[in-house]
């Protein structure tokens, strides 16, 4: 009976570190890693662990074609503006 709750209390004990290396793992992670952490610093560890997989998706999606940086999108309105004053339109309306 006591061999029972102890093996019950370990498996309860281990759970979250076991869902911090699965979270880890699916994102490409190092499973022991994260799950160690996790034994330590259960909750501490999860956040950390969404924190730098929300980093990674947001650099994922700014490399999507039509998504500019500030500096991309500063550097496209310099190109244009060169492109344009290079080749004024000409007007059909001789005044």
């Amino acid at each position: 009976m006591l061999l029972d709750i102890a093996l019950f209390g370990l498996a309860f004990l281990l759970a979250i570190p076991a869902i911090t290396g699965y979270f880890a793992y699916s994102h490409g992670r190092s499973f022991w890693l994260w799950f160690t952490l996790g034994c330590f610093f259960p909750f501490i560890a999860n956040i950390i662990l969404a924190i730098l997989c929300w980093k990674v998706a947001r650099k994922e999606e700014r490399r999507r074609v039509g998504t500019l940086t500030r500096y991309e999108d500063g550097y496209m309105g310099v190109e244009i503006t060169k492109v344009v004053k290079a080749h004024p339109r000409h007007q059909d309306n001789p005044s």
